[in-house]
């Protein structure tokens, strides 16, 4: 279904829901596609739910549903072919583990000194696929050096964290308040050979840690965002950053505005579609 960008993350989470399975989510321009997968077609139970998140949302009658039957024995070809390796960043791919690196055909280049990240879609957000993601990947790749340490708030799938640690990361903490998408970012970190350096925690925020961080990753949506900003800013040490995403675009400034208000200095703001992802660093005059 096409739907606006602002909704897309809303109806990707519908979807999983209904289906029990990946969606895949792509934006172009100021619309997106989001397209999922089922056993059987409960068509009018899904068009009830979609119009009712679409009042909650404000944009009743925005989004454009369309669907088609699919053989049994095809639709799970289909879905697999959705997803292919996609390459994020200088150095980052990420892959389900169905495909091959390098690749067997010319459809993306490989290099010697590439980070393969395996990840597959499941019942928790990080695929790699939504621009906040590639926002907060990028971002980690500018930002993790050799032994820091990381904290990723709203883990989801884990892939934040599981990059972290691919790129030079000491440890890293992972926490979210999803139980199975605690239970996927574990079965991910250890798919990637990661588990004994991501410690994965079922909390809310950073309630569960005393610890301070070099780099704290938030990749979640603005009022959450707004209301931890303080918890963040207090687990982040000093001279380290947070990366913030999950941001549409309009609400940019409300979200600096809140995170200067909480000792931090924003330093980039970085842009892809209609979402942003704010850097921002805790210097060593910071007075909290």
């Amino acid at each position: 279904m096409r739907v606006p960008p602002l909704a897309a993350e809303s109806v990707a989470s519908l979807l999983v829901e209904v289906t029990g399975r990946g969606v895949s989510l792509t934006e172009s321009g100021n619309r997106a596609t989001v397209t999922g997968y089922l056993y059987s077609q409960p068509e009018a139970e899904l068009r009830k739910q979609l119009a009712q998140l679409a009042a909650n949302l404000g944009m009743t009658d925005a989004f454009r549903v369309s669907v088609n039957e699919v053989a049994e024995a095809d639709w799970v070809g289909q879905w697999r072919d959705s997803y292919r390796p996609l390459r994020v960043g200088r150095r980052l791919v990420i892959k389900p583990s169905w495909h091959t690196w390098p690749p067997t055909d010319d459809s993306l280049p490989a290099f010697d000194d590439d980070v393969v990240i395996e990840i597959d879609p499941q019942m928790a957000f990080g695929t790699g696929d939504h621009p906040t993601t590639q926002l907060c990947l990028e971002a980690l790749e500018d930002s993790v050096w050799p032994g820091c340490t990381v904290a990723d708030v709203g883990c989801g799938s884990g892939i934040l964290s599981i990059a972290a640690i691919k790129l030079g990361a000491a440890t890293a903490v992972a926490i979210d308040n999803d139980p199975i998408a605690v239970e996927i970012a574990r079965a991910n970190a250890a798919d990637n050979s990661v588990a004994g350096q991501i410690k994965i925690i079922l909390s809310e925020g950073l309630k569960a840690t005393n610890e301070k961080f070099d780099i704290v990753v938030a990749n979640i949506n603005t009022p959450t965002i707004v209301a931890l900003s303080g918890s963040i800013a207090q687990h982040t040490a000093t001279g380290g950053c947070v990366i913030a995403a999950g941001i549409p675009i309009v609400r940019a400034d409300r979200v600096s505005s809140t995170l200067r208000q909480a000792g931090l200095w924003v330093t980039e703001t970085r842009v892809l579609g209609s979402w942003v992802c704010i850097v921002a660093k805790l210097h060593s005059n910071t007075q909290r």
